[in-house]
């Protein structure tokens, strides 16, 4: 994690020297803590991937009704920023809850779905990061949800940061890509 953090603050240290903002001098120093007040939070957007939003698992090489493992889908997802003064960064902890339903070819067996978080700006993507989320179906249950453990990203505190994304989607193949667009009213 601490890794991700570096990365991405390597990645929009650049982005710090875009913005300017004319200087007026205060004539004392009480003054100057008077007019100043808090530093500004530049907060992202954090949302979902709209096209990533829905994974449908299908057993091996097969497409049926009765080969369908599981419909899993992201029904939330919200991010809180909170400002580190001393690092002037912003802390986003990003919350992520999943429901799916135990398919007919999965006989109530944990499902392990894979998903990422994605820091974009415009359409750059500055870093990915994937991550496995399990649910577990209790009993005889048709349905499972959970919500995954929130995840921490710190993007330096520069007006730019209110400029990016971030990303929430299940981590798909082409096949699974092509069949949710093919069933777009899919749900679990």
């Amino acid at each position: 994690m601490k890794n991700f953090r570096l990365l991405i603050l390597a990645a929009l240290i650049p982005l710090a020297g875009c913005g300017s903002s004319a200087h007026k001098p205060a004539t004392t120093a009480k003054a100057a803590t008077a007019e100043k007040g808090p530093p500004p939070l530049y907060c992202p957007q954090v949302a979902v991937l709209q096209q990533a939003q829905t994974l449908t698992l299908f057993l091996p090489n097969r497409q049926d009704v009765a080969a369908r493992v599981s419909t899993a889908q992201i029904t939330g997802v919200s991010g809180v920023c909170k400002l580190e003064k001393k690092k002037n960064a912003v802390l986003v902890t990003v919350h992520i809850s999943f429901l799916a339903d135990n398919g007919p070819a999965n006989n109530g067996a944990p499902l392990t779905l894979p998903w990422f978080t994605a820091i974009t700006a415009g359409d750059n993507i500055i870093q990915k990061v994937r991550y496995d989320q399990t649910l577990k179906f209790a009993g005889n249950s048709t349905t499972a949800g959970a919500m995954a453990k929130p995840v921490k990203i710190e993007l330096p505190n520069v007006p730019d940061t209110a400029n990016t994304e971030i990303l929430v989607g299940f981590q798909e193949t082409q096949d699974q890509l092509a069949y949710a667009a093919a069933h777009p009213g899919a749900t679990p």
